[in-house]
């Protein structure tokens, strides 16, 4: 009888563990995305003070190529929206719930 007990139990604190796990994993990933909102955001306001008599860069590995305005704001935007249902997503319970229109 105590050794079922003891078996039982076991099971049930490496189910915890396992839990511990997962939403600390989910917590780090959620950290980073909320990281990224932040900074594009910023981003998106700097970009928003600049006019067309600005050049605009972005770093393509160890060289900096230059960028449209028009282009840097639509990919910013594009993925600030990305990063925006990537939380999104991570905070329901059920992704099989969210409505196709979302998307």
């Amino acid at each position: 009888m105590a050794e079922l007990i003891q078996k039982k139990l076991q099971g049930e604190v490496e189910k915890y563990q396992q839990l511990q796990k997962d939403l600390s994993k989910s917590m780090s990933g959620r950290q980073k995305l909320e990281a990224q909102l932040t900074e594009n955001n910023i981003v998106k306001e700097e970009l928003a003070l600049l006019d067309g008599s600005n050049v605009v860069f972005k770093l393509l590995g160890p060289v900096l190529v230059k960028q449209e305005l028009g282009e840097a704001r639509a990919t910013v935007g594009k993925r600030l929206d990305y990063i925006t249902a990537e939380i999104f997503l991570r905070t329901i319970p059920d992704p099989g719930a969210v409505p196709a229109s979302f998307f």
